[in-house]
């Protein structure tokens, strides 16, 4: 007769680098923790009275759901710092932008008292992920924000000057009513 040879499969295989590191104290099972006591539990049964196949199946059912909750789990993670890294500076960048040429109103961040000053946001900064409100030069952190206004309405002669020159432009090309090519 043939000499049968039994070997464990190479993935169960301890290495010596695994028996060399010291165990981790872990709170939480993961998938390898579930697969290492399914496959416990497979080689002590009784052979007589082997696991039923329903029990079998749920247990693989469990760690297939395992499994897929642990690849959800990374996915939020990934979406949460995507948002978090890109999405909400965007926003930031967005909105305080929109101060720009506006009166606001804001706690005077250097006072020892409440103190509330008004001003027109000239520039917006952003440092350490932080948008600061350029105010007669000083940069005034957002948080310090009180009250919002409507934009300043400023004197723009070359505004209106750019707008004559385009009406007489306009004027110019405009043929005339009543002329000869009716």
């Amino acid at each position: 007769m043939a000499d049968i040879v039994t070997e464990t499969v190479p993935w169960l295989r301890e290495t010596a680098a695994a028996k060399a590191t010291t165990p981790v104290s872990k709170t939480i099972l993961d998938k390898d923790d579930f697969l290492k006591l399914l496959i416990t539990e497979l080689q002590y049964q009784d052979p007589l009275e082997p696991m039923k196949d329903r029990e079998f199946i749920s247990q693989m059912a469990n760690f297939s759901s395992l499994e897929q909750m642990k690849n959800l789990n990374t996915g939020f993670e990934k979406l949460a710092a995507s948002i978090n890294d890109f999405l909400i500076p965007a926003l930031m960048i967005q909105q305080s932008t929109n101060l720009i040429g506006r009166e606001i109103s804001y706690q005077d961040p250097d006072a020892s008292e409440a103190k509330l000053l008004k001003g027109v946001v000239s520039s917006v900064v952003f440092k350490n992920g932080t948008a600061y409100c350029v105010i007669n030069g000083k940069e005034v952190d957002m948080k310090y924000l009180s009250g919002i206004g409507s934009p300043v309405v400023s004197d723009n002669k070359q505004l209106d000057q750019l707008v004559d020159r385009l009406d007489d432009l306009l004027t110019l090309i405009t043929p005339e009513e009543g002329g000869a090519g009716e």
